[in-house]
């Protein structure tokens, strides 16, 4: 599925406006993003099979961890509330006018991160891509704290006049600075950066290119190249969708995206060949185990249908032509048993003297029946349930059917004993 990443500029949407934006096709591998930069009417289009993701740049966001109640979870309603007064004293900004957004795992962490940012900025830039065709799926940090297992990560953006140099810290949360701050004399690199000189030897540097010299400068060897706007991608790959309580709209396309999304890793992702290849396989496998079980299946019905045949033959020589040979067997036995005038199963005299048997104590044979070939209706006959239900079961026993036919019953027997 091919993502289209938008990151929000700073201002308030406007007709000059430019947005930073980049595609991404299926899975973008190690290839660099083409960066490019275009009003909000000029974006390239979407489609169904494209996400929109806005990315919320890290000067934009302030992190904060707070220790919620126990049990909010399980009052959806009120958490937007519980996170206002928990914040109240610790932003500059009325809380209720400042978007909210928790990690995705609050649930489950005891003092998860919080990112906070201009409800109003944030919706005037949402509001105009969805007017530019453009409904945002997802909405990202560009830099968010790492696991509490990750090691701290400073990243250099920009150039020399502009940049900033970002640190996030799976403890600390998110800051910057920019490179005029930096360059004050008399304060080692980590210190510049609020960093002790453990977490700076520790940390994981990267610079893209106008920023890889002041960075070197700056903190040392050991910053590692990387590509203009590489970090989007680190950015979409966490967890985080900053889309939570008032910006909820359109909740049921970005689940769909998330699915495509994930279906997409899936079926595009080197890390997933080896299970991908091994589904083919068991695909595979059980196509030609059941083509098999169908081939045997079918041997052993035809071999079944030419031993029958077979006895048929053997038995009856006359026949010339064999279409279902149990029953053109069963026929021809009946035949020699009428021939012999013998009683079959289906006869009167033999179904009145097996309703006589079944007849259970105290109730009295009917005295108004009808007979037709293998069947026989009784009137005037009405056993109560006890008996109903003992005479069934003896006739049941003798292999004939016994049940009720409008205000009569209907007596049938075996179905191979009718000609």
């Amino acid at each position: 599925m091919r993502t289209l990443i938008i990151q929000l500029p700073p201002g308030l949407p406007s007709p000059s406006l430019t947005y930073a934006h980049a595609r991404l096709e299926a899975e973008p591998g190690s290839r660099p993003l083409a960066l490019q930069w275009a009003a909000a009417a000029l974006l390239p289009a979407a489609d169904r099979q494209s996400e929109t993701v806005a990315l919320v740049p890290a000067a934009a966001l302030s992190w904060q961890r707070v220790d919620l109640p126990a049990g909010l979870h399980k009052q959806g309603q009120r958490v937007q509330a519980a996170l206002q007064g928990l914040l109240e004293d610790r932003l500059l900004d009325d809380p209720e006018q400042m978007h909210l957004a928790l990690q995705a795992d609050w649930a489950n962490t005891p003092s998860p991160w919080v990112a906070v940012c201009d409800r109003a900025w944030l919706s005037a830039h949402l509001t105009a891509l969805e007017q530019a065709g453009l409904p945002v799926h997802r909405i990202v940090p560009e830099l968010s704290p790492g696991a509490a297992s990750s090691p701290v990560q400073i990243t250099a953006l920009g150039d020399a006049d502009t940049g900033w140099l970002w640190v996030s810290h799976p403890e600390r949360g998110v800051w910057g600075q920019p490179w005029t701050a930096l360059r004050q004399a008399g304060l080692a690199a980590h210190e510049r950066l609020g960093l002790t000189a453990p977490e700076q030897a520790q940390s994981s540097l990267q610079a893209e290119p106008a920023a890889v010299a002041l960075a070197t400068e700056l903190l040392g060897s050991g910053v590692r190249l990387m590509p203009p706007a590489q970090h989007w991608l680190a950015a979409l790959a966490n967890d985080w969708d900053l889309a939570q309580f008032g910006l909820r709209a359109n909740a049921r396309s970005r689940q769909l995206k998330n699915w495509q999304r994930t279906a997409s890793h899936l079926w595009h992702s080197p890390a997933w060949r080896p299970a991908r290849w091994g589904l083919w396989l068991l695909l595979a496998a059980q196509l030609v185990g059941i083509n098999a079980w169908a081939w045997k299946t079918r041997a052993d019905w035809q071999a079944q249908q030419s031993s029958w045949a077979q006895v048929l033959r053997e038995t009856f020589p006359q026949t010339s032509l064999v279409v279902d040979a149990p029953l053109q067997m069963a026929q021809q036995v009946e035949r020699l048993r009428q021939g012999s005038g013998q009683l079959g199963a289906g006869d009167l005299e033999t179904m009145l003297a097996a309703l006589g048997q079944a007849l259970p104590p105290g109730l009295t044979a009917p005295r108004q029946w009808s007979y037709q070939t293998g069947q026989m209706r009784v009137q005037d006959f009405q056993p109560n349930a006890t008996q109903q239900q003992a005479l069934q079961k003896s006739l049941s026993g003798q292999g004939y059917n016994w049940r009720a036919d409008g205000k009569g019953w209907l007596m049938s027997a075996p179905t191979e004993a009718k000609p």
